[in-house]
């Protein structure tokens, strides 16, 4: 999309909504479908490529379905014969789940219709009413060649993997990571392990960002830190795009007098748009360069996080063509009043609890410090737009940041 279509460089004094940012960015992108070739023992969580089929058939001929005795159904067609003078690898032979046995034996009595008397001699239990073919399974009961193992655009699992393993498949076509590089920016930055000085922050966002990347499945390089020269970021980024599938860089996307990564976005976007309604995080950009989508992150941390989560995370999966992941929600009462803008969404960190079969959120307040802020809320609320406060007993929908079993 370029400038002259919709001159998104006249959008940048108001914000949009993050469903419409993403939307931009999603229409706007088109990856390439690349593909390459990996062992089974490195497909856990890649994504495919093409369908899979079977290549075997499985099992290859009939086994025994349970733990027993393989008989002839032809010693029981005038009722059950006297089984204790039979002979074992004569007259039957142990066949237990998954095993193949002798083609002169049809059926299967499982372990639990048979016993052993004292002299070790083959006895039937009371009741016991012979079935023939029973608990025999026939070749291809499992797979059969040809089978649709798995389709194109899926994530695989373990359960995949066994399966593509009885399938005979130990080499597959598997969806390129996409390529992202972060670049964390700021003359006031320092990189973890010095020790700051008045003045200095620490740049812990790159472990964050790195950390997300890899779990959704791309292939992360994280730049060294750009202090704020112009020259310099759009050096780096230039540099960036050349090799990046996703540029992200962090920092200077507010209005300050340093903030320049703004300028330098809107300078070489084909599309680019500033500001989303959403907080915290709403200094948000958003550019199209060349065919590649170049997110300017905020630097408080959790703007930072908000931003891969509701954005980054669409772009990886929308790369490997797949839905982004959705959060489990629950219908919970509100311990504490609200009070929001009505003309952004809000991001309301909770902590939930179980109380009387119900649960309970109260909302976390900024007079805390990280850690207490940060680490211990359990879900989220987002406030819609329109809405400016919230009453205690409020019910709202929470988004949970980690399983029910937690919630205590």
């Amino acid at each position: 999309m370029a400038k002259g279509e919709t001159d998104m460089s006249e959008r940048t004094d108001f914000s949009v909504t993050r469903a419409e940012a993403l939307e931009l960015l999603l229409k706007a992108w088109n990856p390439k479908d690349e593909g390459e070739w990996i062992s089974l023992e490195k497909a856990l969580g890649r994504v495919t490529a093409k369908p899979l089929y079977s290549r075997n058939t499985m099992p290859v001929y009939r086994i025994s379905q349970a733990d027993g005795i393989a008989v002839r159904s032809a010693d029981f067609i005038n009722g059950l014969p006297d089984t204790l003078r039979w002979v074992k690898g004569v007259d039957y032979v142990q066949a237990d789940t998954g095993d193949d046995f002798p083609d002169e034996f049809d059926t299967i009595i499982p372990v639990e219709e048979i016993y052993y008397d004292s002299n070790n001699r083959l006895g039937l239990a009371e009741g016991f009413i012979f079935k023939k073919g029973d608990c025999v399974g026939e070749a291809g009961t499992a797979v059969r060649q040809g089978d649709l193992i798995v389709e194109a655009h899926v994530r695989l699992t373990p359960l995949h993997l066994a399966m593509l393993a009885l399938g005979g498949i130990y080499q597959l076509e598997v969806i390129r990571k996409p390529k992202v590089i972060y670049i964390p920016t700021g003359s006031e930055l320092i990189h973890a392990g010095i020790k700051p000085e008045r003045g200095q922050t620490i740049e812990s966002n790159s472990l964050m960002v790195a950390a997300l990347l890899e779990q959704w499945g791309a292939e992360v390089a994280c730049y060294p830190i750009i202090k704020d020269k112009p020259e310099e970021l759009a050096e780096a980024l230039d540099k960036a795009l050349m090799t990046a599938d996703l540029v992200l860089i962090n920092g200077g996307s507010s209005k300050g007098v340093e903030d320049f990564n703004t300028g330098l976005l809107e300078k070489k976007a084909d599309l680019f748009q500033h500001g989303i309604k959403a907080v915290p995080g709403r200094p948000v950009g958003i550019a199209m360069i060349g065919g590649k989508p170049v997110i300017n992150l905020p630097g408080p941390t959790f703007a930072a996080f908000l931003a891969m989560d509701w954005c980054v995370c669409g772009l990886v999966h929308h790369y490997y063509g797949l839905p982004a992941p959705r959060r489990p929600k629950l219908r919970v009462s509100l311990t504490k009043p609200l009070q929001k803008w009505p003309d952004y969404e809000t991001y309301v960190r909770l902590i939930l609890a179980r109380r009387d079969g119900s649960y309970e959120a109260t909302p976390l307040g900024w007079d805390q410090n990280l850690p207490d802020s940060l680490l211990k809320m359990n879900a989220l609320f987002i406030a819609p737009i329109g809405v400016s406060e919230y009453q205690v007993c409020d019910e709202v929908e929470a988004e949970l940041l980690c399983g029910p079993e937690h919630l205590v």
